[in-house]
């Protein structure tokens, strides 16, 4: 009688185990698939597919029981600029041929705004390399004229073109205009080389002359080229969604995933057809998806060692907006939040059940941990860095331990074929099991304490062991390094160091870019001073540090 009762128990949990199964699998499916929907048109940030997203979380945060802890209820808004947008005067004229914007011409994003009537020269693919290469050689008379450059090379745009230092738009305009020239025209009679879309939603160095690409070359040699660009910032407001499991633990635990895609594939599509709509079904309803229904479990099976913020951020695949506002801006005490986790792209698991741990040597205990979990039959590939293109750089970036969760690329990565259907929900599953289990054997670990670590995505990167408690600006294309954001209480705070300033040197070391910037910093040891310059409203200044 006992064994039949036993029997009888058993074939019961496991018939609701499996019951719990299907119905997270479903549950897991109906956000994907609503997600990533084409009424959501993308869920580009400031959109209303975004809105409708947002919608759609806030209302399952509210029946999973997990409460508003935005500035305005579960939302927390942020503006930003996003590149430019057309003005009214955008104008261009080949003799009397009057040209139609966007089909025959379109301003780039490097173009100053000006009014320039000069005659044309053609300096084939703008290339000046004495000795080597000179497309400038001879030239004469080429001051106040409009120079038309041809895209491609000598041998082509390729990774081992003999010509690859040369051929960038920077490299060519900054040639152009030491030449003296009073616009640039670029076209393209590659047909292996693809043209650039109309688009101006990408931060990039902007010069002072007019530049912009001829959709097909109609200039030759002396025409008058009348050019006009009326170019203005574009503002938009994004808005990421938090809720919050209070359990009135010392700590708080950060659950996040970009909600946000490409729209219609304005910036960032590998997409080379006509517009079409990037459903992001992997990246990132995926990871949103599988936020949810971690925040329904965790508040049912009842881990109370931290307490619990759940972010869905927007503004992620255009330069991390969401995360860096919400570090600058957070709702919560930022020296009470003890780790953060991230999921991006967790839709796509192999065959091999392989997925990456990105972060496992940003605390001394993530790495055994995240290989001891044994739930969901997962395969995990650790990587150290911290860092990364997508929301846990920002937090780690603000000194916290971060780990984040992804199950590999794929051929649909930023195409509009990211759909719902080629999703992996069974692999869901299991990465939903493997998650949970390893937040369960961390909840009464406590505080983590934080190591920083190298870039993983870059071998030669050097070992430091302080920071400045500094926010990079990613989108900043200039020399140096742009400060987005200064955690208080830290070295670059106490220097007085401000958002919107550039790190020129740092001790000894010029810093030209973020691997100058990690070299400088692996030259210091806690306690040390040194000199920091910045640049600031124009003006160059040297600051005290103390590490």
């Amino acid at each position: 009688m006992k064994k039949t009762k036993c029997s009888i128990l058993i074939f019961f949990l496991a018939f609701s185990f499996a019951f719990a199964q299907s119905n997270l699998k479903e549950q897991l499916s109906a956000h994907v698939y609503y997600l990533s929907d084409d009424r959501l048109e993308g869920r580009a940030t400031g959109s209303q597919g975004e809105q409708l997203a947002l919608d759609y979380i806030s209302t399952y945060f509210k029946e999973y029981g997990i409460a508003p802890h935005g500035t305005d209820g579960f939302v927390q808004s942020f503006d930003f600029s996003l590149g430019k947008k057309a003005g009214v005067n955008n104008a261009m004229m080949v003799n009397t041929t009057l040209l139609e914007l966007i089909k025959d011409y379109f301003p780039l994003n490097y173009s100053g705004n000006g009014s320039v009537i000069a005659n044309a020269v053609d300096v084939g693919f703008g290339i000046h390399a004495p000795g080597f290469y000179d497309n400038y050689e001879g030239k004469q008379d080429l001051k106040g004229k409009v120079f038309v450059i041809h895209l491609s090379s000598p041998d082509g745009i390729h990774p081992h073109s003999k010509y690859l230092n040369y051929t960038d738009y920077q490299t060519r305009i900054k040639t152009a205009q030491s030449f003296g020239a009073a616009a640039v025209v670029f076209y393209n009679d590659d047909k292996n080389l693809d043209s650039p879309k109309f688009d101006l939603t990408m931060n990039v160095k902007e010069f002072d002359i007019p530049v912009v690409f001829l959709t097909k070359n109609n200039i030759r040699n002396g025409d008058l080229i009348k050019i006009v660009v009326d170019l203005n910032p574009e503002e938009r407001t994004g808005h990421n969604v938090i809720a919050y499991l209070d359990n009135n633990a010392a700590s708080t635990v950060v659950i996040g995933a970009h909600y946000d895609h490409l729209g219609w594939g304005e910036s960032g599509s590998l997409y080379r057809g006509d517009p079409a709509i990037h459903n992001g079904a992997d990246d990132n309803a995926s990871g949103v998806s599988l936020m949810l229904e971690l925040a329904n479990a965790i508040r049912e099976d009842g881990l109370k060692g931290n307490n619990y913020l759940f972010i869905a951020f927007s503004g992620e695949e255009l330069g991390l907006y969401g995360s860096k506002s919400f570090i600058q801006n957070a709702t919560i005490d930022t020296s009470k939040l003890n780790y953060m986790l991230n999921f991006d792209m967790v839709g796509r698991l192999d065959e091999e059940n392989t997925m990456a741990v990105n972060g496992v040597g940003t605390s001394p205990i993530f790495k055994d941990k995240a290989q001891g979990i044994s739930a969901g039959n997962i395969k995990v590939k650790t990587t150290d860095s911290g860092m990364g293109p997508s929301d846990h750089a920002s937090f780690y970036l603000a000194n916290k331990p971060v780990l984040h969760f992804y199950t590999g690329n794929n051929p649909d990565y930023h195409k509009p074929s990211d759909d719902a259907y080629l999703i992996n929900f069974d692999g869901m599953v299991q990465v939903f099991d493997y998650t949970l289990a390893l937040l369960k054997d961390l909840d009464d670990e406590g505080k983590l304490s934080f190591i920083p670590t190298k870039d993983e995505n870059n071998r030669n990167a050097p070992k430091f062991s302080v920071t400045l408690g500094v926010v990079p600006d990613y989108m900043f294309d200039g020399e140096g390094l742009r400060i987005d954001g200064v955690t208080e209480g830290k070295p670059a705070y106490g220097a007085g160091i401000q958002t919107g300033d550039i790190i020129k040197k740092l001790g000894e070391i010029e810093i030209t870019d973020m691997m100058a910037y990690m070299t400088a910093l692996s030259k210091f040891q806690k306690g040390q001073q040194t000199k920091v310059q910045i640049f600031r409203n124009n003006t160059l200044i040297e600051l005290d540090i103390q590490f």
